[in-house]
C-alpha cells in the first residue's frame, strides 16, 4: 500500500531532471545565437564604451569641482556606472520574446510540448545574457586599463561577477513581467518603461542609491530594482564581504518573490488563453 508515493515521488524526479535538463539545452542555444550574432554583440559593445566616455567625463567633472557641501562618494563613480551598465546592457529583450509569441498566436504549439516553455524562454534568454555579460565585461575592463583607472580590488570583482549574474536574473524576471502583461494588454510597451524607468532611479543606474534621502534609500534597497543594478554597482565603490552578503540576501529574495508573480502571471494568462480560446 506504500508504494504508490514511492512512485508518484519516483515520477516528480525524472520529470525535474528532464526540465532541468532542457533549460540546460536552452541555455546552450541561448549562449550559440548570440556568440554567433557577432557583429551585433561587437556593436553592442560598441556602444558600451561609448556612453562609458560620455558617462565617464561627466562624472570627473562633477568631482573636479568639489561642489561645497556635497555628498563624499568612496571610490570611483565612473567605475560605478560602468558596472551598472554592464548588466542593463546585458539583459536580452525577454519581454518582447513573450509579446510576440503571446500576441503573436504563436504560444500554443509551444503549450503541446512536455518542457515547461516559460522556463525555457527565461534559460535561452540567460544564455545570451552571459555572452554579453563576458563580452562587455572585457570592453570594460579594456576600458578601465586604457584610462589608467584604479579597478576594483580582486575580492571585489568576484563579488561584483557573482552580483552581476544575479542581478541580470532580477532584470530579466522583472522584464518578463512586463512581458506577460501581453496576455491582458495589446502592448506591452506601457510596463515596459514604467519597469525601466524604476530601474534608472530605484536601481541606481547612474548614481548610487546611497546618495538619496534617507526615506528613498531605504525604499531603493529593499526594491527589487536594486538588487537588479544597485548591490552590485556598490562593490566597485567600497568594496565589503558584509554589504556583499547583504546584498546577495536581497538578490536571492527577490528572485524567489519575481518567479513566484511571473509563474503566477503565466497560469492566469494560460488559464484566459485555454478559456477564451486566444488573446
Amino acid at each position: 500500500m506504500t508504494s504508490t508515493p514511492l512512485s508518484v515521488e519516483a515520477g516528480r524526479a525524472p520529470a525535474a531532471a528532464r526540465t532541468i535538463g532542457a533549460m540546460g539545452s536552452a541555455l546552450r542555444v541561448g549562449v550559440g545565437q548570440t556568440a554567433a550574432a557577432w557583429p551585433v554583440l561587437g556593436g553592442r559593445c560598441l556602444f558600451y564604451a561609448l556612453i562609458m566616455v560620455v558617462l565617464s567625463a561627466l562624472w570627473d567633472r562633477v568631482a573636479a569641482e568639489r561642489v561645497a557641501g556635497a555628498i563624499a562618494v568612496p571610490g570611483d563613480l565612473a567605475v560605478y556606472v560602468g558596472v551598472t551598465e554592464w548588466i542593463t546592457l546585458s539583459i536580452p529583450a525577454l519581454h518582447l520574446k513573450l509579446e510576440d509569441e503571446i500576441r503573436g498566436g504563436l504560444l500554443e504549439p509551444h503549450l503541446l510540448r512536455p518542457k515547461p516553455y516559460f522556463a525555457l524562454a527565461f534559460a535561452q534568454g540567460f544564455g545570451a545574457a552571459l555572452v554579453r555579460l563576458a563580452a562587455l565585461g572585457v570592453t570594460g575592463l579594456v576600458l578601465l586599463a586604457i584610462s589608467g583607472r584604479a579597478a576594483p580590488p580582486l575580492p571585489a570583482l568576484g563579488f561584483i561577477l557573482v552580483l552581476g549574474l544575479l542581478g541580470v536574473a532580477c532584470g530579466m524576471l522583472l522584464y518578463a513581467l512586463a512581458g506577460l502583461m501581453a496576455f491582458w494588454a495589446r502592448r506591452t510597451l506601457p510596463f515596459q518603461l514604467v519597469i525601466q524607468k524604476l530601474m534608472f532611479l530605484m536601481g541606481g543606474l547612474f548614481a548610487p542609491v546611497s546618495l538619496y534621502p534617507g526615506w528613498l534609500r531605504h525604499a531603493s534597497e529593499a526594491s527589487p530594482f536594486a538588487a537588479h543594478l544597485y548591490w552590485a554597482g556598490a562593490q566597485a565603490l567600497a568594496p565589503s564581504a558584509a554589504m556583499f552578503v547583504h546584498g546577495l540576501a536581497w538578490q536571492c529574495a527577490w528572485i524567489v518573490l519575481l518567479t513566484l508573480a511571473c509563474l503566477a502571471l503565466w497560469r492566469a494568462g494560460l488559464a484566459k488563453v485555454l478559456r477564451r480560446g486566444g488573446v
